[in-house]
């Protein structure tokens, strides 16, 4: 059985994450075989990894986005290539994730759809059924149309905004021509697919995996020492592959820290560092991590930590969440998109968005509670053991699969 599974890039950010772990471990089933198909980045080293798009038309999609709106337009000649891979390679399922970031034109959705090969597609954001962006939690224009975008800023950023007529030619691609079956990683996301025109597509819900082997709870002073962080300070950490995205909430985590007596305490983030603006002053020490190299020395960041922060305004199901879980370490943060779905009472505690007196309240009584950070690292054990183990979240994929080789041979 080959799965073709395609992604935009082939490493960093969630989305590749989730399809890199389904990737690797197709590939280690007797029976099975995967290939990684890719737009952007680096071209790797790793076996079954392939990127297929051409540099300069990435640039090219890049400007005619930024300058235009227009999306999912100028790289022909990449889209061409994927589909010249596909009838090479010859999968028995095409599984897409994400679709926008540059590298694809919208014409991909026919002309997978006319070479008759059972599709999958996971939606790791709200992408799909815009006109521009990929937020869902603060907007719902994209249910009549989008149209009078209220942020050209956001991803994907534009100088003008064609979001109604983007979201028409979306809506044209993405309903004819193919019948995917559509995974969304939460119900949140999923109700609101039911929302939009994808509704007349069979819709899954599988919860993100991640390997709990790993992700497990270490010695805390151990994964301090290894991180270069003191030992008698209790740490609240934040963690994104580019801490400068608006919708990641950077400025929330840093403002939780402006109010509150904290010489106890310490700030630390994981992923792209920034510059903090000079008006910025925190009670709290603050050390930015950088990129950590691999999985192992994020679960010693979880677990070096005292609590993980998460003040995403838009998100779907962050696996950062889960892998702090499955380290024990609780969870703090605004109530947005499928967090809640993650992060029950028992496993820490969710704020409305941009209420920062709240936020640093849950922080407050929770560092200042170790029993109780104690019984709540535990259960976030338990639950990501029990919920998002690896092989639950394979198993579900495989039924998916069998599913449609079966179909296809009918």
């Amino acid at each position: 059985m080959r799965v073709l599974v395609v992604n935009t890039v082939y490493e960093r950010g969630g989305a590749a994450g989730i399809a890199q772990t389904l990737h690797r471990e197709l590939n280690r089933l007797d029976g099975w075989e995967s290939l990684f198909a890719y737009g952007r980045g680096p071209k790797g080293k790793e076996v079954g990894a392939i990127r297929f798009s051409l540099q300069p038309e990435v640039y090219f999609h890049t400007l005619l986005t930024r300058m235009s709106g227009i999306q999912n337009f100028g790289t022909w000649l990449s889209t061409k290539r994927l589909i010249r891979l596909i009838k090479q390679w010859k999968p028995n399922v095409i599984h897409f994730h994400n679709i926008h970031g540059y590298y694809l034109d919208l014409s991909i959705a026919k002309a997978v759809g006319n070479l008759g090969i059972p599709i999958v597609w996971t939606l790791h954001d709200g992408w799909s059924v815009t006109g521009r962006c990929a937020y869902l939690s603060e907007c719902d224009r994209w249910k009549n149309g989008c149209g009078h975008c209220p942020d050209l800023s956001r991803y994907l950023k534009a100088y003008l905004d064609t979001s109604a007529f983007m979201w028409r030619k979306k809506k044209a691609a993405f309903t004819q021509g193919w019948n995917p079956i559509i995974i969304c990683p939460s119900q949140w996301l999923a109700h609101r697919v039911k929302e939009s025109y994808l509704d007349k597509f069979c819709i899954e819900v599988i919860y993100n995996g991640i390997d709990t082997e790993i992700f497990r709870p270490q010695e805390k002073g151990a994964a301090r020492k290894r991180l270069g962080l003191p030992l008698n300070k209790k740490i609240v950490l934040f963690a994104a592959a580019d801490l400068r995205e608006e919708c990641k909430g950077t400025r929330y985590f840093f403002e939780t820290f402006n109010c509150v007596e904290a010489e106890g305490w310490m700030a630390v983030t994981v992923g792209k560092m920034i510059d903090l603006p000079r008006s910025f002053e925190s009670r709290a020490e603050i050390r930015q991590l950088g990129y950590l190299p691999g999985a192992e020395a994020m679960a010693a960041a979880y677990s070096a930590a005292d609590l993980f922060c998460i003040t995403s305004l838009d998100d779907n199901f962050p696996t950062t969440v889960i892998e702090s879980m499955s380290c024990g370490t609780p969870v703090v943060g605004f109530s947005v998109g499928g967090i809640p779905e993650q992060v029950t009472e028992d496993c820490g505690q969710l704020v409305p968005p941009r209420d920062l007196k709240s936020l640093r309240q849950a922080i407050i009584a929770l560092l200042d509670n170790d029993e109780l950070l104690r019984t709540m690292g535990a259960r976030c054990r338990e639950r990501a053991i029990e919920e998002y183990n690896l092989e639950r979240f394979l198993e579900r994929h495989l039924a998916i699969y069998h599913d449609l080789g079966r179909r296809s041979r009918k």
